[in-house]
C-alpha cells in the first residue's frame, strides 16, 4: 500500500516536471529577442536623425540705432527648438519661445538698456553653442518728473531723468522749448522761457547723446504741469517788532503769507529759518545769528517755485545774554548767597533777595559767542568780524528780478516837483523879502562876506589844511555811524574805519573829478576848498535817520567844494557844478551795482569792504541830492541858473537812485500808511510855497 501511495507521488511529480518545461522555455525565447531589442536600436537611430539649426537674429539690423527703451526682436528657428534672447544686462532671458512648428520667432516689447553697444543673443535652450548675435546702439525717452522739486505745480521751470551726459529738450504743444544737459545721475532741469500765461500744459522730452547724433531718442510720454506763472505777494513779518532787542538764539519769528508757500527769513546775510504757510500763518524759531543790529527780511516760494520780492524790513538788534553772576548761579549756603532759579525749593535770604537779579538781555556792551563777560576796556570779547547795520544796508539791484525802478522813478518826479522847486520858489522869495541879505545874517555859518563870483568858498583856515582834514573826515565818520545803533564790540572800531574810508572816496570823486575838468576841458583854475558848515548836514543828515529810523539812512559825506579862482562865468560855474554832481552819481552807480559782486560777509575783510561798498552809495547818493537842492549857493543854485534842463535831468536821476536805495524804507511807510501822508505834506509845502511866490511876484507889487 505504501509503495503504491509512493509510485503515485513520484508519477505526478514527473508529470508536472513534464508540463513546467515547455512553458518556461517560450518564455526564456521571448526575453532574449526583448534584451537585443531594448540594447540595439538606439545606436541604429542616431545616424539617421537630421541635425537642429541654429536660430537667426534677423530684426533688428546689426548696428543700428533704436530711439526707444523696447522694441520687438525676431529671426529663424528650427521648428522643434526652443529658443531664448538672453537680456543684455544679465539676468531672467527677455524672452523665451516655447516650439509651436514654426520655424520663425519673435520677441515684443524687449526692454533695452541705453548704451553705445547693446548685445542681443538668441540660444536653443539647452545647447547654447547654438546661438546668433548681433550689436545695436540704444537711447530711449528721458522722463519728465514734474516742476522744480518734482511735483505738478511749475513756474517753467521742468525736471526729469535721462541719460547721463545727454542733451535733454523739453516741449510744450505750442512749441517753446529748452535743452538741459543732463548730469552724472541722469538728472535735468530747464525753464521753458515764452510762457505767456499760467495754466496746464503736456511737457514731453527727447535726449541726444555723441554716439546717437544726428538722431534723437523718441519723445517721452507728455506728462501734465500745472504752470502758475504769478509771483506771490510779499510776506509779512509780525514778530519781532522794529526796534525791538531780541537774543542771539530761541528768537521766535512769526507773519502772514499765501497758504502752502514756504517762508524764509534773513536777518541781514544770514538766513535764519524757513517755515510753510498754513491758513495765511507762518512761525518759525532759530539762534546762531551774530549779535549785532540787522535788518529782518522774509521772503515766500510758492508750491510752483515762484519767489517773491522781500517783505518790509524790521530792523532788530541780536544781544547776548549777560552772563550770570556767581551769587545768580549757585544754590543757597550757609553764608546766605542765593540762587534766582525760581524753581528752587528753598527761598533766599533778605540780602540775596536785594543783590540777586535774573539775566535779561539788555542793550550795551554784550557778550561775545562764546559767552565771554565784557572786557574791562569796554569793548565786549566779540570778534572783529561781526556784522553790523552797515554790512548789508544796502539791497543789491540784482538781488531782485522786478526792482520797484517804475516806484522810485515816480517818486523822483515827485520829489522834483513838490519839493525841490518849491524850494527854489521858497527860497527867492525870502531872498527878496530880505532885501538880498542871509537868512542868518552878516555872521551866519555860511561864511562872512562870501564873493557872489566864487561856486562855493569858505572861511580861510590857518591850521594844517592836512591835520584839519583828517580831523574832519574822522569827526564827519563818527557823525555817520551815528546814523543806526552803536553798541560796543571791536566790530564797530573796524566799522568806523570802513566809514572813513568811504567818506574819503567820496570826497576824492566829488574833488578830483571837477579839478580835472576844470584844468582839461573848460582850461581855467580851480582849487579844493574845505567847507566846515558841512560838518553840520553831515550830523543833520544822520541824526535825522536815527530819530526816523531810516535804514539804510540817509547820509550826506561832502566836507569841501571847489572853488574857481578868479571870475568864474555862469555857465563855467554851472559846468563844475554838473560835473561835481554827475560824479557823485556815477559813484554812486558804480558802488550800488559792485555790491552783488562782492563775497558773502563772512570774516574781517569781507565785512569791511561790504561796509565801505555800502557807506560809498549811501554817502555819495545823499550828497548828490543834497548840493543840488537849489538854495543859497548850493551846486544846484548854480546848475539851475545856467541850464533848467541839465539841472531837472541831474535831480530826476539822483531822486531815483535815492529813492531806489531806500526802497526799504519806503515799503515800510507804505505798511504803516505813511506815504499818502508825506504826499499831502509835500502837496501843502509846495502849495503854500507857490503862494508866496505868486503873491510876492504879483499880489505884493500892484498894491504899492
Amino acid at each position: 500500500m505504501r509503495r503504491a501511495a509512493l509510485l503515485c507521488l513520484i508519477t505526478f511529480a514527473t508529470s508536472l516536471i513534464a508540463v513546467s518545461a515547455p512553458l518556461q522555455a517560450p518564455a526564456a525565447s521571448a526575453m532574449t529577442p526583448a534584451t537585443t531589442e531594448a540594447v540595439e536600436p538606439a545606436p541604429e537611430a542616431t545616424p539617421s536623425a537630421d541635425p537642429v539649426a541654429a536660430p537667426t537674429l534677423d530684426s533688428p539690423s546689426p548696428g543700428i540705432f533704436i530711439g526707444k527703451s523696447t522694441t520687438t526682436v525676431s529671426g529663424t528657428r528650427d521648428a522643434s527648438s526652443e529658443v531664448q534672447l538672453l537680456s543684455p544686462s544679465g539676468g531672467d532671458p527677455l524672452c523665451i519661445i516655447a516650439p509651436d512648428g514654426s520655424t520663425t520667432w519673435s520677441c515684443s516689447n524687449a526692454r533695452l538698456p541705453n548704451s553705445s553697444a547693446v548685445t542681443l543673443r538668441v540660444v536653443v535652450s539647452g545647447n547654447p553653442t547654438l546661438f546668433d548675435e548681433i550689436t545695436v546702439a540704444v537711447l530711449g525717452a528721458p522722463t519728465v518728473t514734474g516742476g522744480p522739486t518734482g511735483q505738478g505745480s511749475s513756474n517753467g521751470l521742468v525736471r526729469g531723468t535721462g541719460y547721463p551726459g545727454a542733451s535733454v529738450t523739453a516741449s510744450v504743444a505750442n512749441g517753446i522749448s529748452c535743452t538741459s544737459q543732463a548730469d552724472g545721475s541722469g538728472a535735468w532741469a530747464c525753464h521753458l522761457d515764452g510762457l505767456e500765461s499760467s495754466g496746464n500744459r503736456e511737457v514731453t522730452a527727447s535726449q541726444l547723446t555723441g554716439y546717437s547724433s544726428p538722431s534723437s531718442s523718441n519723445s517721452s510720454a507728455g506728462v501734465m504741469i500745472s504752470f502758475d506763472l504769478d509771483r506771490p505777494d510779499a510776506p509779512v513779518i509780525t514778530s519781532p517788532g522794529r526796534g525791538a532787542q531780541i537774543p542771539v538764539a530761541g528768537t521766535t519769528y512769526t507773519g502772514t503769507g499765501e497758504s502752502g508757500a514756504t517762508v524764509t527769513v534773513f536777518a541781514g546775510p544770514y538766513s535764519v529759518c524757513s517755515a510753510p504757510v498754513t491758513n495765511g500763518a507762518w512761525s518759525c524759531s532759530a539762534g546762531g545769528v551774530a549779535a549785532g543790529s540787522y535788518s529782518l527780511v522774509a521772503v515766500q516760494q510758492d508750491v510752483a517755485g515762484n519767489v517773491s520780492a522781500g517783505s518790509a524790513a524790521v530792523t532788530v538788534t541780536y544781544v547776548q545774554p549777560s552772563t550770570p553772576s556767581p551769587s545768580q548761579s549757585t544754590p543757597p549756603t550757609a553764608g546766605g548767597s542765593a540762587t534766582t532759579d525760581p524753581t528752587a525749593s528753598s527761598e533766599p535770604s533778605a540780602s540775596a533777595t536785594a543783590d540777586a537779579v535774573p539775566p535779561v538781555a539788555v542793550p550795551g556792551p554784550t557778550a561775545s559767542a562764546s559767552s565771554e563777560p565784557p572786557s574791562a576796556s569796554g569793548f565786549g570779547a566779540g570778534p572783529w568780524n561781526y556784522p553790523t547795520r552797515f554790512t548789508t544796508a544796502v539791497t543789491s539791484p540784482w538781488a531782485s528780478a522786478s526792482f520797484p525802478w517804475l516806484q522810485a522813478v515816480l517818486l523822483a518826479l515827485g520829489a522834483v516837483v513838490l519839493l525841490a522847486i518849491p524850494s527854489r520858489l521858497l527860497a527867492g522869495t525870502i531872498s527878496r523879502a530880505r532885501g538880498g541879505r542871509p537868512l542868518w545874517g552878516a555872521t551866519s555859518i555860511a561864511g562872512r562876506n562870501r564873493a557872489r563870483d566864487e561856486f562855493e568858498t569858505a572861511p580861510t583856515v590857518q591850521w594844517n589844511r592836512w591835520l584839519l582834514g583828517g580831523a574832519a573826515l574822522v569827526a564827519a565818520a563818527t557823525l555817520v555811524m551815528l546814523s543806526g545803533p552803536v553798541i560796543s564790540q571791536p566790530a564797530y572800531l573796524r566799522l568806523l574805519l570802513a566809514v572813513v574810508v568811504a567818506l574819503l572816496l567820496v570826497n576824492l570823486a566829488a574833488a578830483l573829478v571837477p579839478l580835472l575838468w576844470s584844468s582839461r576841458v573848460m582850461h581855467i583854475d580851480a582849487t579844493i576848498t574845505f567847507l566846515p558848515r558841512y560838518l553840520v548836514l553831515v550830523a543833520v543828515a544822520a541824526i535825522g535817520s536815527r530819530v526816523l529810523d531810516i535804514h539804510p539812512a540817509l547820509l550826506f559825506g561832502l566836507l569841501g567844494s571847489v572853488t574857481v579862482a578868479a571870475g568864474p562865468t555862469l555857465a563855467q560855474r554851472g559846468q563844475l557844478a554838473s560835473v561835481r554832481a554827475a560824479s557823485l552819481v556815477m559813484l554812486a552807480i558804480v558802488g550800488w551795482f559792485g555790491l552783488g559782486l562782492l563775497p558773502p560777509a563772512t570774516g574781517f575783510l569781507t565785512a569791511f569792504f561790504a561796509e565801505v561798498a555800502n557807506t560809498v552809495v549811501l554817502a555819495a547818493i545823499g550828497s548828490a541830492v543834497l548840493v543840488l537842492v537849489p538854495i543859497g549857493r548850493t551846486s544846484g543854485r548854480s546848475v539851475l541858473a545856467w541850464s533848467p534842463p541839465v539841472w531837472a535831468g541831474l535831480m530826476v536821476v539822483s531822486f531815483t537812485l535815492l529813492f531806489a536805495v531806500l526802497s526799504p524804507v519806503i515799503e515800510v511807510w507804505q505798511s504803516a500808511g505813511t506815504v499818502p501822508l508825506l504826499w499831502v505834506a509835500a502837496g501843502v509845502f509846495a502849495a503854500l510855497s507857490a503862494g508866496a511866490w505868486a503873491w510876492q511876484r504879483f499880489v505884493a507889487p500892484a498894491g504899492l
